[in-house]
């Protein structure tokens, strides 16, 4: 019996001994994993941080860039400037990628770090700054504006005039741009047009918290809201406003006139996707992807024509022109061949280029010369520029999206905007 309960003893105290073994192994496994993140952790903050300073070193010098030639020596540019590439990139293209820069040559998969920078208003979407678009009282604002927002609805498809169930038929284009316009204005008095008052102050929309008061909650805060008088800082804040608001198909797409039968409705694209509210008035022509955006441009589109059928395809034509003629290789200079498009140095430029088009209807002639003033062929000093700064390390990944733009008179880069965590992934 004694030998017996020894034994068990014995058993039991190799067993507790195992446990106690096993936690403290994976007590020590834990800790280490833990040191393992914060290390990768701290290192990719680090890595961010190298980001940002490589962005400013390219922002604060590459208008000073020498300009691409055959002939160049990229040795010697290298061994003077590290960064001389990502400089003339950003200066003929308005955007450019730096890296990815690695920690550790021999180990690149373990730690980095990319950089990627172009212009706010240079991509498929967002490329009307929205707070330039309206009619300004003291008359220095955009004398096309109507025209401009009439070719928007068209491209959308959203009807000119709709019959609806609480205000009958209503022109509701007058509508949108008016409430608009006395959202964005400074004054009190109701935009008219035809002789009716087509916009909104605040009073409208006192009534309207008036009506929906006690009858639905969900709705309170946004009823508070009133005409900003002023930019807006974010595109969103279109659905409050008259118009928008009480068709919300207009800013994102769908059906506009639910109330109708089927056959009657009109099914709608989205405007929101063409506005952003930074940056500057002027479209980045050599950096932007989009057909529809520069159809809005009068000059592109012909004023004269706007209520005709074919504006649309006539404008499509032309715009699509000008991107075709991004990647048809000027003759005329010395360009990098490796390239699949070549910035347009100024108008002339982007004229001959559409004229010496290959297999297009479309000659310089067809570009109104009212285009010009809404065309940028480079950033310039009102530019403001996308950031984006992906790090990671030990399979570890942090992203920063910001905004910024570089103050002439310190020489100085400012953020306006710094997102963190933003859907990290190489060469997204």
């Amino acid at each position: 019996m004694k030998r017996g309960a020894a034994l068990i003893l014995a058993i039991w105290t190799i067993a507790v001994l195992s446990i106690m073994v096993l936690a403290f192994s994976y007590e020590a496994r834990q800790h280490a994993g833990v040191n393992l993140y914060v290390q990768s952790r701290n290192r990719t903050n680090h890595l961010i941080d190298a980001g940002k300073i490589l962005a400013e070193i390219v922002l604060l010098d590459y208008k000073n860039a020498a300009e691409w030639s055959e002939d160049q020596d990229a040795a010697d540019l290298l061994e003077k400037d590290a960064w001389y590439k990502e400089k003339q990139d950003l200066k003929t293209m308005s955007k450019c990628v730096i890296g990815p820069v690695y920690l550790d040559e021999d180990n690149p998969e373990d730690s980095l770090v990319m950089v990627e920078i172009e212009t706010v208003n240079s991509g498929s979407k967002g490329v009307i700054n929205i707070n330039e678009l309206y009619a300004s009282q003291d008359g220095s604002s955009d004398a096309n504006v109507s025209e401009r927002w009439w070719m928007i609805f068209k491209i959308c498809g959203i009807p000119e005039e709709l019959d609806t169930p609480e205000e009958g038929n209503i022109n509701l284009w007058n509508v949108l741009t008016s409430s608009w316009k006395d959202w964005r204005d400074s004054d009190d008095t109701v935009t008219s047009l035809d002789g009716e008052e087509c916009g909104a102050e605040s009073e409208w929309y006192e009534e309207l918290e008036e009506k929906y008061k006690g009858v639905d909650e969900t709705v309170k805060d946004e009823l508070r809201r009133r005409p900003r008088n002023g930019p807006i800082p974010d595109i969103r804040e279109l659905s409050y406003i008259r118009g928008f608001r009480d068709y919300p198909a207009v800013l994102t797409g769908g059906v506009i006139d639910p109330w109708e039968e089927k056959d009657r409705q009109h099914t709608v694209r989205g405007v929101m996707d063409f506005f952003c509210t930074e940056g500057v008035a002027k479209i980045n022509v050599n950096n932007c992807t989009s057909v529809d955006a520069l159809m809005t441009i009068p000059g592109i589109f012909d004023k004269s024509q706007i209520t005709e059928d074919d504006v649309l395809d006539e404008a499509r034509e032309v715009a699509q022109a000008i991107l075709a003629a991004l990647a048809t290789k000027p003759e005329d200079r010395d360009v990098d061949e490796s390239l699949t498009s070549w910035p347009f140095t100024d108008w002339s430029d982007m004229l001959k280029r559409v004229e010496d088009l290959d297999g297009s209807n479309v000659s310089s002639s067809d570009i109104g010369s009212e285009a010009k003033e809404y065309l940028s062929f480079s950033a310039d000093d009102n530019s403001i520029f996308k950031i984006r700064i992906t790090a990671e390390s030990g399979g570890t990944q942090r992203a920063v999206e910001a905004e910024c733009y570089v103050n002439s008179k310190d020489s100085k880069v400012r953020y306006i905007k710094w997102v963190e965590n933003a859907s990290p992934g190489r060469g997204k």
